[in-house]
């Protein structure tokens, strides 16, 4: 592979675009949660199910004056929670999926559905995931809590009116059988809509992302993490590179910038993975971002975006057969089913 190529592609991205806001949801540890952007990832690490919460530009308010004339503040920094769960299902030859997302932006409301499935198909060291999602989505705006300076425009709505769309996304994602790499390219809401009440419209969105692990030569006991995130509307591009430090499986903590928006500190930890308890799957993690665009503290905005993030882990393993003879006669002769 021709290294050289990749940086100056990648430098040709960063160079003609700068990030805004997205519809789909964004979370600083997307490396815990890469079902909600690409539903190849189905199936693909045992059953697992994860939650995030976060708190988008914590702070981030509006003050407006009311009918008595005194001045009002009201926190419209959007909020987002999603929960995800998938499985691998064998007679499927591959695994399936279901996401739920709801994003409060201000006084827009939006909440999301997914169904996915995807088919496995062994390649080489590793494997690859084929997958499709079912997208079904509610777009709400309370146009009571709107303040216009001036009235009578029609696409501003009176009242609370929402939309209900249905789409789809596709993705693929390869996983090396050691875990030491990923990669995946995704792209969702692929049809687009158009909302006849809210007059909000969705985009399609691409995404690629990949991860790297690798020992750290002088401690082996730590694990190294590299891993990016590219995502893009096709107008606008937006790229998180992230770095995590990894101790025996059991605590880690890292760091990844967002182009044009964030310094993120990530911190986490399994707790109980050397145990054989049956929670040696669950893992917890924190992250915080300290905003480096004008909507940070400096400039009286926001003081950063807080985010949580559980997750819990399992495979269901079948004990072999077993056989038991009574006659000598059939020792080295499997009976019959």
């Amino acid at each position: 592979m021709n290294y050289k190529k990749v940086w100056l592609v990648l430098m040709v991205v960063l160079a003609a675009h700068t990030c805004k806001a997205q519809q789909d949801p964004q979370f600083s540890q997307y490396m815990y949660s890469d079902f909600c952007i690409n539903p190849a990832v189905a199936g693909s690490a045992g059953i697992c199910a994860t939650t995030l919460f976060r708190q988008q530009w914590a702070g981030f308010s509006e003050s407006y004056v009311d009918e008595n004339g005194e001045t009002k503040t009201t926190a419209v920094s959007p909020q987002e929670i999603v929960f995800n769960l998938h499985s691998p299902v064998k007679f499927l030859h591959g695994g399936v999926g279901a996401s739920f997302y709801r994003d409060q932006e201000g006084h827009q409301n939006n909440i999301d559905i997914k169904l996915a499935y995807a088919y496995k198909w062994n390649i080489g060291n590793g494997f690859l995931n084929i997958g499709g999602a079912l997208e079904m989505s509610n777009l709400s705006v309370n146009g009571d809590e709107l303040r216009p300076t001036q009235t009578g425009d029609p696409y501003i709505p009176q009242s609370v009116v929402s939309d209900f769309f249905t789409d789809f996304s596709f993705g693929l994602f390869y996983k090396d059988n050691s875990d030491k790499w990923y990669a995946g390219l995704s792209m969702t809401q692929l049809k687009g809509n158009e909302g006849v009440n809210t007059h909000q419209s969705t985009t399609r969105h691409i995404y690629a992302m990949g991860g790297y692990s690798f020992p750290l030569p002088i401690n082996p006991n730590w694990t190294m993490k590299p891993s990016f995130l590219i995502k893009s509307d096709v107008a606008k591009t937006q790229i998180d590179l992230t770095m995590i430090a990894e101790y025996e499986k059991v605590l880690w903590c890292g760091v990844s910038y967002r182009m044009v928006d964030a310094l993120v500190l990530m911190f986490g930890a399994q707790p109980f993975v050397t145990s054989s308890s049956a929670i040696r799957g669950l893992q917890v993690g924190v992250a915080y971002d300290i905003t480096t665009s004008k909507l940070g503290y400096t400039h009286g905005r926001s003081f950063g975006s807080p985010e949580l993030m559980l997750k819990y882990c399992f495979n269901i393993v079948t004990k072999p057969t077993t056989y038991g003879y009574r006659n000598t006669h059939y020792l080295g002769n499997r009976p019959a089913r």
